[in-house]
């Protein structure tokens, strides 16, 4: 199963998850706000956190469609109004260096590619599910050999597929998310049965790029052998903008990096009895008792022997052997509720 390297850090399926902590646009442009959420991605023990560089002229048309999560603007005039600067992500970055939290960020042109790899250095490239069948887009960014998580909202399987097969054939490193892209995403399309169909089919690192209100299906993602793991997050979900209602705020931040890493730490397919156990076996099973004093040759029944608490001590007789012992004599004398011996019966 093919693994993948971010940074130090090595991202395989069922392997301990990488959390990506997705700033977005949450931080409405504002340097100081984007500052305090990578100190806050990095006090709740996320891996990487993830903004977004938009050169604007190079990705889209002016005159772009008006989507009621931008409220009454278009999406060019939302994030002109929340793009951040080339020198503001640089400085972002260096920030991220300093306290060892991973820089990511999504281009959504050939010019911000261009900018993150040559300008601002990133490790890795996020690219959004918008762009997963922007095959030349999708190129431009393999021919950086960087290391690429791609989303694949918005697709259908053969489109999903199809950019599968471009990472392939150029030798790139790269993970794949599982991702519905509705803001916020009801339950009942998140599929996340798909996780388990994506690594049984593509042997790459698979993750979930998750959008509903809360931390739950990225728990299941977890179980399901999901390796990557991104959930946008704001400090304040009162604020105005298109993501913050379909985000989680610091607190299930904390609570998503806790319970991610608990799912993982849970997925063990042992079956013994743990050292953490054996103190609870001494009194939690139970062993083959006298109901009343029997007198030697007595034969033994249900109306003098049963089981009770505690577990049998190394020469009593264990409650699953009741059945051996019914119908056989008492060779010695045994007062009344004390545990059977072997030398009592045998």
């Amino acid at each position: 199963m093919k693994k993948i390297k971010i940074g130090y850090k090595s991202i395989k399926n069922f392997g301990k998850p990488y959390i990506i902590a997705e700033a977005c646009i949450n931080h409405q442009g504002d340097f100081e706000i984007a500052k305090e959420m990578v100190y806050v991605a990095k006090a709740a023990k996320c891996d990487a956190i993830k903004f977004q560089i938009h050169q604007l002229d190079d990705e889209m048309l002016t005159d772009t469609p008006i989507s009621k999560n931008f409220g009454d603007k278009s999406l060019y005039q939302a994030l002109d109004e929340t793009n951040l600067s080339i020198e503001e992500l640089s400085n972002l970055k260096k920030i991220c260096e300093d306290i060892e939290i991973e820089f990511l960020c999504t281009p959504f042109s050939f010019k911000s590619c261009d900018i993150l790899v040559n300008k601002i250095g990133v490790n890795a490239i996020k690219v959004g599910s918008g762009e997963c069948t922007n095959h030349p887009l999708q190129k431009h960014i393999a021919s950086k050999k960087k290391t690429v998580i791609f989303s694949t909202g918005m697709t259908e399987f053969n489109e999903v597929k199809e950019t599968y097969n471009l990472y392939k054939k150029q030798k790139v490193d790269f993970a794949m998310m599982h991702c519905v892209s509705a803001y916020p995403c009801p339950y009942e399309i998140m599929n996340l049965g798909l996780i388990k169909n994506y690594i049984e089919k593509f042997k790459v690192p698979i993750g979930l790029s998750d959008h509903t209100p809360t931390i739950y299906c990225a728990l299941v993602a977890v179980s399901h052998g999901a390796c990557l793991i991104e959930k946008h997050f704001t400090l304040d979900k009162s604020m105005k903008g298109p993501d913050h209602q379909s985000s989680i705020d610091s607190k299930e931040l904390f609570e998503l990096v806790e319970g991610c890493n608990a799912v993982f730490k849970s997925m063990g397919d042992k079956r013994k009895i743990h050292k953490e156990e054996k103190e609870i076996v001494l009194w939690a099973r139970e062993s083959v008792v006298s109901l009343k004093n029997i007198s030697v040759g007595e034969l033994l029944s249900s109306k003098n022997i049963s089981v009770k608490r505690p577990s049998p001590g190394k020469n009593n007789i264990p409650a699953k052997d009741l059945d051996r012992v019914i119908g056989k004599k008492a060779k010695k004398f045994i007062k009344k509720d004390s545990q059977l011996l072997l030398s009592d019966v045998f």
